[in-house]
C-alpha cells in the first residue's frame, strides 16, 4: 500500500516503510560503456561504424578507458581521496545557535568505519566511491537500509550503470530508482530511500557524465596522441644518430663496427652510454625535430585542458613545467582549488546527507575543512596559536584537534599576547580606555 499511496497521492509514506521489489524492464547494456543501453541508436551507430556517429580520429572513450589517461586518473583519484580522507562529523544545533559535536551518534560508525557492518566495504572505500562515481559518471547511488523501527542500519552502494532514475507522470518532484545488482536482483526505491549524490546537470535530477558529456573530445585527443607516440617509438625507422667514417669501409670492418655499436649501446641496460669512435670516425646524434617538439607541447596542453574540466590546478597533476613548484604561488593555487572546486563537491555531499538522513531535526553532517591543514604542521600551529591568543579557541579545544588530553584551566578563553583570561580582560577594560570619572564630594550621598 505504501508504494501505491506514494504514486496515487495517498498518505505520505514514513521513512521506514520499504518499497516492494518489482522487476524493471530488461535493459541490455554495452560492455564498453555499461551506462549506455543497447537500445540507444547512437551506440549501435558507433558499434557498426556508421558515418556521422563516431569520431574516427580518436580511440573509443568511456569512463573506464578515460582513467588510462594519466591526467584524468590524477584528477579523479586526487579529489576522491580527499573526500574519503577528510573528517566527516555530525553536529547538533542548539536553540541559541551553538554547535555541539556528536562523536557517539549512532550513524558515525556507518560513516567512519563501514557503511554496512559485517560486509567487506570500508567507509573509506565507500566514500571514495562518492567521488569516483560523481566525477566520472556524474552520479553516486547508495540504497539506505532500515530496521523494523525505521532506523538507518546501513547503506548498499550501487554502480551508476545499475540504476535508472524514473519520474512518474503527474508526480513532479518525486523520483523512483530502479536498481539491478550484479546478480540480477532488482528493486525499486523511493527517493527517500536512496542516497543520490549528483554532479552538475541540466535538470536538477541526474548529473551528467563529465567524460561523455563534456571532456570526451579532450580525453580522446590525449589518448590519440599517446597511441600515436607509442606507434612511432614501436615502429620508428629514424636512427638515433649517424656514424661518419673517413674513406671507404670494407664489409668486414663495417660489420664489426655495427656489431660493436649494437652490443654496447642497445637495450635498456646500455641506455645513455658514451659512444667511442675509433679510426677517425665521428658520431653525430640527431636532435628533436620541430614536429617532435610540437607533439610534446600538444600533450602538455591536453593535460592542462583536462585539468580545467575537473578544476584541478596543474601543479597538483605534477605538471610544473611553466609554473613554480613551491612557495607562495603554489599555496595560493591550492587554496583556490579548495575554495572554488573541491568545496562545491563537499557541499553536494553534505546537502544530500542532511536531506536524506537528518531532515526535520537540528542534527546535521559536515566535513571538517580544517582537516586539510593537518598535513601542514607549521600552518596548523600558526592557526591554532592565532585562535588561542585571540580568544576564538581554548587551549583544550586546540589540544582536542591534535588528539591530546585536556589540561587544567585549558577551557578558559585567553586574549592578547600575554594570554590572560578573556574574562579578566573584559573586567579590566582596554588599556587605552579613559579613567572612570569619580563623583565629587558634593555628589556623594
Amino acid at each position: 500500500m505504501g508504494f501505491l499511496n506514494s504514486i496515487f497521492g495517498g498518505s505520505q509514506r514514513p521513512p521506514s516503510e520499504r518499497i516492494e521489489r518489482v522487476l524493471p524492464p530488461v535493459m541490455a547494456q554495452s560492455l564498453e560503456n555499461p551506462g549506455t543501453p543497447l537500445s540507444d541508436i547512437g551506440s549501435w551507430g558507433e558499434f557498426l561504424g556508421l558515418p556521422g556517429t563516431n569520431d574516427d580520429w580518436m580511440p573509443p572513450v568511456s569512463e573506464r578507458t578515460a582513467m588510462a589517461c594519466s591526467a584524468v586518473y590524477r584528477c579523479v583519484t586526487l579529489e576522491a581521496g580527499v573526500i574519503a580522507g577528510l573528517p566527516l562529523k555530525i553536529y547538533r544545533l542548539s536553540a541559541d545557535g551553538q554547535r555541539e559535536e556528536l562523536p557517539n551518534h549512532r550513524l558515525m560508525p556507518l560513516l567512519q568505519t563501514a557503511p554496512f557492518p559485517g560486509r567487506a566495504l570500508t567507509a573509506f572505500s565507500w566514500r571514495e566511491l562518492w567521488g569516483v562515481n560523481m566525477l566520472l559518471w556524474g552520479n553516486h547511488y547508495s540504497a539506505i537500509r532500515y530496521d523494523n523501527a525505521g532506523r538507518v542500519i546501513g547503506f548498499d552502494a550501487y554502480m551508476p550503470w545499475q540504476v535508472q532514475v524514473v519520474r512518474l507522470p503527474g508526480k513532479r518532484g518525486i523520483n523512483f530508482y530502479v536498481c539491478t545488482d550484479d546478480d540480477g536482483n532488482s528493486e525499486v526505491l523511493h527517493q527517500e530511500d536512496m542516497l543520490h549524490i549528483p554532479g552538475p546537470g541540466f535538470d536538477g535530477i541526474k548529473g551528467l557524465s563529465r567524460i561523455q558529456s563534456f571532456a570526451r573530445g579532450s580525453v580522446g585527443l590525449a589518448r590519440s596522441m599517446e597511441e600515436r607516440t607509442g606507434r612511432v617509438h614501436q615502429n620508428a625507422s629514424m636512427p638515433s644518430g649517424v656514424m661518419q667514417v673517413p674513406g671507404k669501409m670494407s664489409d668486414p670492418a663495417f660489420k664489426r663496427l655495427r656489431r660493436q655499436l649494437e652490443e654496447a649501446h642497445t637495450g635498456v641496460a646500455n641506455w645513455g652510454k658514451t659512444v667511442i669512435a675509433d679510426e677517425g670516425s665521428k658520431y653525430t646524434p640527431f636532435q628533436l625535430s620541430p614536429q617532435d617538439l610540437q607533439t610534446i607541447e600538444a600533450r602538455r596542453y591536453q593535460v592542462a585542458d583536462i585539468s580545467r574540466f575537473f578544476g584541478v590546478p596543474l601543479h597538483l597533476l605534477n605538471e610544473t613545467d611553466k609554473t613554480t613548484s613551491w612557495g607562495t604561488g603554489l599555496s595560493e593555487n591550492t587554496l583556490a582549488y579548495l575554495i572554488f572546486s573541491l568545496d562545491a563537491d563537499l557541499r553536494r555531499i553534505e546537502s544530500e546527507l542532511n536531506y536524506k538522513l537528518f531532515l526535520g531535526t537540528r542534527v546535521f553532517a559536515e566535513f571538517d575543512r580544517d582537516g586539510l591543514l593537518s598535513m601542514d604542521p607549521a600552518k596548523t600551529a600558526s592557526v591554532m596559536q592565532s585562535e588561542i591568543s585571540s580568544g576564538v579557541s581554548t587551549i583544550n579545544e586546540a589540544r582536542r584537534k591534535k588528539n591530546r588530553p585536556p589540561v587544567k584551566g585549558g577551557d578558559t578563553p585567553l586574549i592578547n599576547s600575554t594570554n590572560v583570561p578573556l574574562t579578566t580582560q573584559a573586567a579590566k577594560g582596554p588599556d587605552n580606555a579613559p579613567p572612570v570619572p569619580q563623583p565629587s564630594p558634593g555628589q556623594q550621598e
